[in-house]
């Protein structure tokens, strides 16, 4: 948290540098806008402000002399309410009113030079006037307090000549600045995160990480190196554990092939002995294929557990499926397969002529072991599906018997959507996924129409497995 208190820290003063190098501009340009407009009021041969427009020019042209004194036209007292205006006198040379229209009963109906001197430039009794000349005298019309007020200012022509110019330079500097000091801070901001970004990228690359720990990010470097080290001695710990694991399996398998031989070839002498009663001869019969179960189990523990850890080389040759899947069909009709269970073997015509690249050792383990899952866990028999075909270049295994199938739960656990798989038995399924996950596909579990789970692998065609 310190060190994100000090980036904040550094990251307001550099706010307040960059609001003060503003700050900074715009006084330097509304300088140089004075002098420009103290030059051009030097340059002029002295100050005018006038006070008329059109629509005073207007009004003064409707009034006319009459004998019986000044008249306004219909058209004059038009423009008069058109542009709101309340009242309005007429001065003549020694400042009496000769003319008045609306004009409040408090006013005076005559006024010194001073007093037209006060009021033409500002206010008369709180209504801001407006004055023309208009012969010797002055038309002074007012307007309503509550909808106007007056300022007078005086600009050189010069400036009002070169506002549009001041504006332009104004804008373009302040956004060359901000824009120019914006790219500063945050390059200096990208360059200080760029090790840290790269000190994460190598932590999940689980590569070591060793960052400079000095400037702004010096705690957050610090922490890094600091979990790097962590990771590096986990790691260490979890391979001399999983070293180990495979150690103890491997020595396990070793140390018990031995008597379970022993056992294996006893049984089946004894199996073979003509001698034996039937009940002893059942019972030397169950003893071999326990031990044959044992043997399987040993061998599925080492396998899975190579595989788990990359430990077991791959043997990759070139080989037809269609051929394989043939090879696996026909040895377990050759090894004695029960009356009860049909393998039905289908493969496509394009399938037929599909070459692949792979250990045809493990490929024919992955296939025994979906076969015999569906043998197994189907006593009374069963007529097992193995379909192959070609699909968007990958080619398709898909397995299926008439039993009940994989259960849900088994799928579940397979998939990781569940945990409990602790007291099933599952380990053939998940030495064929770890099988065909090593040579680039993937296995599904789909439903067929009756609800049951069956098997799918899916590996990628020989373009794919050649660009790998």
């Amino acid at each position: 948290m310190k060190s994100l208190f000090k980036i904040i820290r550094r990251y307001i003063s550099s706010t307040i540098l960059l609001v003060a190098f503003v700050v900074l501009l715009n006084i330097l340009a509304l300088t140089y806008v004075a002098v420009q407009y103290e030059e051009g009021l030097n340059q002029t041969e002295g100050l005018a402000s006038t006070s008329a427009s059109q629509q005073l020019e207007d009004v003064a042209a409707q009034l006319e002399q009459t004998p019986e004194g000044y008249r306004i036209s219909q058209k004059g007292l038009e423009i008069l309410n058109d542009n709101r205006y309340i009242w309005g006198m007429l001065l003549d040379g020694s400042g009496s009113v000769v003319w008045e229209w609306q004009l409040p009963e408090d006013f005076a109906r005559s006024y010194s030079l001073a007093d037209v001197a006060s009021f033409s430039r500002w206010y008369l009794k709180d209504y801001p006037v407006r004055v023309w000349e208009y012969g010797d005298g002055l038309l002074v019309l007012g307007q309503d307090p509550n909808l106007y007020f007056r300022i007078i200012l005086v600009f050189s022509n010069v400036y009002l000549n070169a506002v549009s110019q001041y504006i332009a330079i104004f804008f373009i500097l302040n956004s060359i600045l901000i824009f120019g000091l914006a790219l500063w801070f945050g390059y200096r901001f990208y360059r200080s995160l760029r090790p840290l970004a790269r000190g994460v990228e190598a932590l999940a690359d689980n590569r070591p990480v060793l960052l400079s720990e000095k400037g702004i990010t010096e705690e957050l470097a610090r922490k890094l190196n600091r979990t790097s080290r962590i990771l590096e001695q986990q790691s260490e710990k979890l391979r001399q554990r999983d070293d180990a694991r495979t150690e103890w399996i491997s020595g396990v398998s070793h140390d018990i092939r031995t008597p379970l031989a022993l056992i294996t070839g006893y049984s089946e002498a004894l199996a073979a002995e003509e001698t034996l009663s039937p009940e002893n001869h059942q019972r030397a019969e169950s003893i071999r294929r326990q031990s044959l179960i044992i043997r399987q189990l040993i061998s599925d523990l080492n396998l899975t557990s190579k595989l788990e850890y990359n430990a077991q080389p791959l043997h990759m040759t070139e080989y037809r499926p269609a051929v394989l899947l043939r090879e696996i069909a026909a040895d377990y009709y050759n090894e004695g397969l029960a009356d009860c269970y049909d393998i039905d073997v289908n493969i496509s015509g394009e399938a037929e002529q599909i070459c692949l690249t792979g250990d045809t050792g493990l490929l024919k383990r992955a296939l025994r072991n979906v076969i015999g899952n569906s043998i197994r866990h189907n006593p009374e028999g069963c007529r097992i599906s193995a379909v192959l075909l070609s699909d968007s270049g990958h080619v398709i295994w898909r397995f299926s018997d008439s039993g009940p199938g994989i259960p849900r739960a088994v799928v579940d656990i397979l998939q990781n959507r569940s945990d409990s798989g602790r007291r099933m038995h599952i380990m053939g399924l998940r030495i064929v996924m770890q099988i065909i996950s090593a040579h680039g596909g993937r296995v599904l579990f789909p439903r067929n129409g009756d609800g049951a789970y069956g098997v799918e692998f899916i590996l990628p065609g020989k373009e794919e497995t050649d660009g790998r």
